[in-house]
């Protein structure tokens, strides 16, 4: 007896997240799309796999309304979606270099066609634009909208405009968990980490390197990408390969303002991906010069051993096993559709902030500070306030027609000595005379 499974859990999610992020998607299309689902992920046309981008939409003209330079382009309309699969394939066929399909439905009809962005390649794509815009994120609920995208050949991701995403894998193994974007972004940030410009031309830059490699998921069957710091000096690891005379240098078709050129930077950038697309290693730096490509590097058995995976896996974990200093990071992408960024940068050390701490004393319990109040009356405390007026202070005074003269207090008086303030003439004449000493009080007589 044979015992038939399917991946159950995969399928039912799939329909939910639909059904939760796109209120009255048509049930006849889910139902086409999810038989179809296996044959999107691993299409093929005469041999080169393709994967495609399939946006579902109710309204399809506020979309390209909502992101600049967009465009589309119907090319079927039919009255249901029973012809799905017979529309879905020559539209696969023209849906390239960032030409995406687009499903529109609405309640008597089904719309097929294709769209993209006539952007530079310094600005954001369609999908991106459509994944970051707040306007139809605002508008979720009556603009609805499922952006759906071939990963590798058993894997799919799903997002919607109201932020939400979910990723189907068809394989028998988990797939790590990488996020895409996320993976690129920190590729991109440590190839121009020590590039000095402004912040506008370093974000361009930075959409730039990610429009690149996005570019190089969808269309290289593998690749691998070396950082180095931009004061690299070779001693002999990356000696077997093609090591260019002058770099090609992407920075300074931004900082060169004036010479800028479109044409210069598309050239540039076919360029770039032909080399990653070739045998080797290519390699760049910290300011996002491309230094070599063809490079090769002897596998280390050793420490690659328990490495599942062919030859460009083996020599990414050997770059990254060096810990050779001014290697910066490692990108790596295999045939399967696997993707991964190895940051080599040693993280820095934070010497932690001495704070000097003063000294206080701890704070007295009650029955010290009552101990502290009653005092033992064979103790006296003893305290004199000298005062030496001068001359002018007594004038000053005198002038005011009083003199003040303190208590004193010691073991023998109980009770504060009474003065009587009396009026005092102007004397031509004052001094103060010392008549003795008692212990520490000092007995003074003032003459007039």
């Amino acid at each position: 007896m044979e015992t038939v499974t399917i991946f159950e859990q995969g399928r039912n999610d799939l329909i939910n997240f639909i059904n939760t992020e796109y209120k009255g998607f048509d049930q006849k299309l889910l139902s086409h799309f999810l038989n179809s689902f296996n044959e999107l992920l691993d299409y093929r046309e005469e041999g080169t796999h393709t994967k495609p981008k399939i946006i579902f939409t109710n309204n399809i003209d506020a979309i390209i309304k909502s992101v600049p330079k967009a465009y589309k382009l119907q090319v079927f309309e039919d009255a249901d979606a029973i012809m799905f699969n017979s529309r879905l394939k020559p539209l696969i066929a023209i849906s390239k270099k960032e030409w995406c399909i687009y499903i529109e439905t609405k309640e008597d009809k089904v719309i097929y066609g294709i769209c993209k962005t006539f952007n530079s390649l310094k600005e954001k794509t369609l999908i991106t634009e459509i994944q970051e815009s707040t306007y139809l994120h605002d508008r979720a609920d009556k603009i609805s909208c499922i952006v759906a995208e071939s990963l590798s050949d058993f894997e799919m991701s799903l997002f919607s405009t109201h932020g939400n995403a979910i990723r189907i894998n068809t394989s028998l193994h988990a797939s790590q968990d990488i996020d895409k974007k996320q993976t690129i972004e920190e590729f991109t940030k440590d190839c121009f980490s020590k590039l000095r410009t402004t912040k506008k031309k370093l974000e361009e830059v930075h959409i730039m390197f990610y429009n690149i490699f996005t570019k190089v998921i969808e269309d290289l069957n593998g690749a691998m990408c070396v950082i180095v710091d931009k004061d690299y000096k070779d001693n002999g690891f990356f000696e077997d390969g093609i090591w260019l005379e002058n770099p090609i240098s992407f920075s300074k078709v931004f900082t060169q303002s004036k010479s800028y050129s479109e044409e210069k930077l598309q050239a540039f950038a076919t360029l770039f991906i032909n080399m990653l697309n070739f045998d080797g290693i290519t390699v760049v730096d910290t300011t996002g010069k491309v230094l070599a490509y063809n490079v090769f590097v002897e596998s280390n058995i050793k420490r690659t051993k328990n490495v599942i995976g062919g030859a460009r896996k083996r020599a990414a974990y050997t770059i990254i096993n060096s810990r050779r200093k001014h290697i910066v990071g490692v990108y790596f992408q295999s045939h399967e559709g696997e993707i991964f960024y190895k940051s080599l940068k040693k993280p820095k050390v934070v010497k932690p902030k001495v704070v000097k701490v003063e000294e206080t004393q701890p704070t007295p319990t009650p029955a010290e500070t009552i101990a502290e109040t009653v005092k033992p009356e064979t103790k006296v405390e003893k305290t004199v306030e000298k005062e030496i007026k001068t001359e002018k202070s007594i004038d000053k005074e005198v002038k005011n027609e009083k003199e003040i003269v303190k208590e004193v207090k010691t073991e023998k008086i109980t009770e504060p000595i009474k003065v009587v303030d009396k009026e005092i003439e102007k004397p031509k004449k004052t001094e103060i005379k010392k008549l003795e000493t008692e212990g520490d009080i000092v007995i003074t007589e003032t003459i007039t």
